[in-house]
């Protein structure tokens, strides 16, 4: 028969493909089941990610709060040129500071660390403000006093509509409860925050560094303006203004984008190792259906059929599976919208809705065929061991895996574009490639590993234990199982540990181990001559309290050796933060004892008259700082060059008292400043309301609350992890189960030999339990190896934070993991312990 090339001729194996197929789909359950399970999960992923980023970028005017922002940071900035613009565009004046809350009349008055933002009439100029009851925004506006609070300020200090709070020394009123703010930003999406009028900062006279001030002004266009001509004009306007930063919609929430980018990135690459895995599953059970078709092959060729034909039947009939698969699991994965909608709208007052992207849906069905390929191609390639021959012997054959170099170089090349798949445009390029090269390095041990086991229990010598003997036999046959179940076990616990003992450890570090070592308070706002009022307020309720007290400034970085460092450090630079905005720096004398010198000197007494810096080590490699390059700092409008002498190992993990930027005391003592300080108490004595009374201006970070929140937002986001990570196990479950199926007609003639022999059901059942306690001993032992390395590496270099070794939860999740296959395994197994014996004499 000629080979089927013409249109007719493929439509013909089309139709025979769709009736094969509607035949046989549930000789292929764990395929459908593996391959849904994966997609979609990545689908959800691709789903959510897609919809929020939608969310983001259709609002994008709203989130930033106008067409364009221009912002002074801490300076109410130049007015002139504010009004210059308000001559052909609609201006709206924000100001935020940071200060302290309190309760009012109460027995017990409570107070918090909020973030309040003072609004004029005009915001706000996109979007809306949810907020109850109907009016109080207005009110807010024109009643001097009055605020409104976020639902979170209101359920933590249980205020109340018309309750009385104060705000430094002077009492508002809270008329109204907000829901939401269109413009999220920073002090929106993490803590504590209110609205107020703009008379609400005439009214404070807040004048320090302490209050964490920053001034913008939101801009908004006419309606049929030209933007860019606007842009541009507004450009022109403050080009000679070096205190001003404009920002655009598309630098709208680049917090919360980046955040997205990461653990969607992260996520992915969960969700395609337990892809990866099932495609060990799916290159199983392919060969199991392809051995039962074994006659039906033959037949096909008998009748003139070229392998080539019959592989591309099969191929087609796997490229149908797929596509309807995808579009199922991709359809499914709007489901799983509205419940992070509920989420984001509670928390930060986005509502995110399921988009269809024809791009994430070829992507995923991208994914699904290379890895459906990868794996198929040995196990199709196995069709060439099929002979006509066979009908006249009679005699089953059962196929292997069969390879070739072109087979092994096409699945090379596929690997490759899977792996550039999900590396190329991805947040963070190194991340994926490393990940992809410890998930493969892995996967050569672990098939190592059961060559090993097979080796060494060949060696080994006889017993007299019967079901000892025949677990052995199992484990090292010709076409044992052991490869695939060492392999795709030792794959999913690997991931499922290596996660556990992040979490465990970055929940630890934050419950336990931060709060040990990191001080109780922070406070901020004391002025100069505040000092020994301060110091002597916190001893009066605690004599024993450990004070540390040091000077602050604001500085802004101007220039780096002359040139704008905003020019050429990017956004996504781990270090922009210190160029972002101008930054808190301080003086000490003496090189403080956690901050090791790495490189320079410590100051040049001989040259008290010129600024000297100590610059974080790791600011300087991220920005290529060299010794003896000049910074040009903007301190309080006036700009000083001073030169970086030495780098300073920053730890910021202990939240103790720390800056990017240390000045040599001789120069800077000199400067205008605040201080800052932190305690550690030894008693429960200290109150902040009685602390408020003596410094109204103080405010006070209680690390205990922000610490609460970071654990409460780590344990769903490691819930979604572990969740993945299980999912990744359970696909593992499935690979082994159709890895025993493959051997189901090896098994079904061993048990009859058995059976024949005189062997009781107790007795295979024991030595399959045996045959599992032998590969699981192995697996879980390598397993735990790579995952205290792979978290060991995550925590320390990743995180920067401390690895622990938990000897509980590998226990736990160890025991759990094996007595689940355990199950499984001997559950699978169950079906081939009655042969029926005259049908598998006569070969039927």
């Amino acid at each position: 028969m000629e080979k089927l090339n013409n249109p007719s001729e493929f439509s013909l194996i089309f139709k025979y493909a769709l009736k094969d197929l509607s035949r046989n789909y549930h000789k292929i359950s764990s395929i459908i089941v593996t391959l849904f399970i994966s997609l979609f999960i990545l689908s959800a992923i691709f789903t959510i990610e897609d919809s929020l980023k939608k969310e983001l970028n259709d609002n994008a005017k709203a989130l930033l709060g106008g067409d364009i922002e221009i912002d002074y940071n801490r300076n109410q900035g130049n007015l002139y040129l504010v009004n210059k613009v308000k001559e052909f565009a609609t201006v709206s004046q924000m100001i935020e500071f940071s200060t302290m809350l309190s309760t009012t009349g109460r027995e017990k008055n409570k107070s918090l660390f909020t973030r309040i933002k003072t609004v004029d009439e005009k915001y706000p100029l996109y979007g809306n403000v949810v907020y109850e009851p109907i009016g109080a925004y207005e009110r807010m506006q024109k009643e001097p006093n009055t605020i409104l609070i976020n639902e979170s300020l209101s359920k933590t200090l249980n205020i109340k509509i018309n309750e009385l709070v104060k705000v430094q020394d002077k009492n508002f009123k809270v008329i109204g409860i907000i829901k939401s703010v269109p413009d999220v930003s920073g002090f929106v999406a993490f803590g504590d925050w209110a609205l107020a009028g703009k008379q609400t900062l005439e009214i404070l006279k807040l004048n320090g560094i302490g209050s964490f001030l920053n001034y913008e002004y939101k801009v908004k266009f006419n309606e049929n303006d030209n933007s860019e001509e606007i842009e541009e004009r507004i450009e022109e306007i403050f080009k000679d203004d070096q205190k001003v930063k404009l920002r655009y919609p598309e630098n709208s929430a680049s917090g919360i984008k980046r955040i997205i980018n990461n653990f969607s990135q992260f996520l992915s690459l969960v969700s395609i190792s337990a892809m990866l895995i099932a495609g060990i599953g799916i290159a199983n059970t392919l060969l199991s259906f392809i051995n039962q078709n074994n006659m039906s092959i033959a037949v096909r060729k008998a009748v003139g059929f070229y392998s080539g034909n019959i592989k591309r039947l099969y191929y087609l009939q796997l490229f149908i599976l797929l596509f309807v698969i995808t579009v199922v699991a991709y359809g499914s994965s709007f489901l799983i919208v509205p419940i992070v909608d509920k989420y984001l709208s509670d928390g930060l007052g986005l509502n995110v809705y399921p988009a269809f992207s024809i791009l994430n849906f070829l992507k995923i069905f991208l994914t699904g065929l290379l890895v459906l390929v990868i794996f198929s191609i040995p196990t199709i390639s196995s069709i060439d061991q099929v002979k006509a021959s066979n009908l006249f012997r009679n005699v089953f054959q059962n196929l292997q895996f069969y390879y070739s170099k072109r087979s092994v170089a096409l699945s090379f090349i596929l690997l490759s574009i899977l792996i550039l798949l999900f590396t190329v445009g991805s947040e963070q390029p190194s991340y994926s490639l490393g990940y992809f090269a410890a998930f493969f390095v892995c996967l050569i041990v672990f098939f190592l590993l059961s060559k090993l086991i097979i080796f060494f229990l060949k060696k080994f010598k006889s017993s007299p234990i019967i079901s000892l003997k025949v677990s052995i036999k199992n484990i090292t046959q010709t076409k044992s199982i052991t490869p695939i179940t060492v392999m795709s076990l030792g794959l999913g616990v690997t991931l499922l540990l290596t996660l556990a003992l992040v979490g465990t450890n970055f929940q630890r570090e934050i419950a336990k181990s931060i709060p040990d070592i990191a001080p109780d308070y922070f406070f901020v706002g004391i002025q100069k001559g505040e000092r020994e009022k301060f110091e002597q307020g916190i001893l009066n309720m605690d004599p024993n309290a450990f004070i540390e007290i040091v000077p602050m400034v604001s500085s802004g970085i101007v220039k780096i050796n002359g040139v704008d460092p905003n020019t050429y450090i990017k956004p996504d630079n781990d270090s922009y933060w210190v160029i972002g905005s101008e930054r808190r720096s301080s003086w000490v004398e003496n090189i403080p004892k956690d901050n090791a010198i790495l490189d320079g000197k410590w100051w040049d007494l001989s040259n008290p008259d010129q600024l000297q810096i100590s610059l974080d080590a790791k600011v300087a490699k991220d920005f290529n700082i060299q010794l003896g390059d000049i910074f040009t700092l903007n301190v309080y409008g006036r700009e000083i060059e001073g030169e970086v002498i030495n780098f300073r190992e920053v730890d910021y993990r202990d939240l103790s008292i720390n800056f990017a930027m240390l000045f040599n005391p001789q120069f800077a003592k000199n400067i205008p400043h605040e201080y800052l300080a932190t305690a550690k108490f030894n008693s429960n004595k200290f109150d902040e309301t009685e602390m408020l009374k003596i410094m109204p201006s103080l405010s006070m970070i209680k690390i205990a609350d922000y610490l609460s929140k970071v654990t409460a937002v780590l344990n769903k986001v490691f819930i979604a992890v572990t969740l993945i990570s299980a999912v990744t196990i359970v696909i593992g479950l499935i690979v082994i189960s159709s890895a025993i199926m493959v051997q189901g007609k090896i098994k079904e003639y061993q048990n009859l030999v058995f059976k024949i022999l005189g062997f009781s059901k107790k007795q295979i059942i024991f030595s399959s339990l045996i045959e599992f306690i032998i590969i699981f001993k192995s697996v879980i032992l390598i397993a735990i190896f790579f995952a205290v390395l792979g978290s060991k590496f995550i925590m320390e270099n990743i995180f920067e934070l401390v690895w622990m070794f938990d000897f509980k939860v590998l226990i736990y999740l160890g025991f759990s993991i094996g007595f689940v296959t355990l199950i499984l395994i001997l559950l699978t197994n169950l079906k081939y312990l009655n042969p029926k014996v005259y049908p598998l004499i006569r070969n039927q």
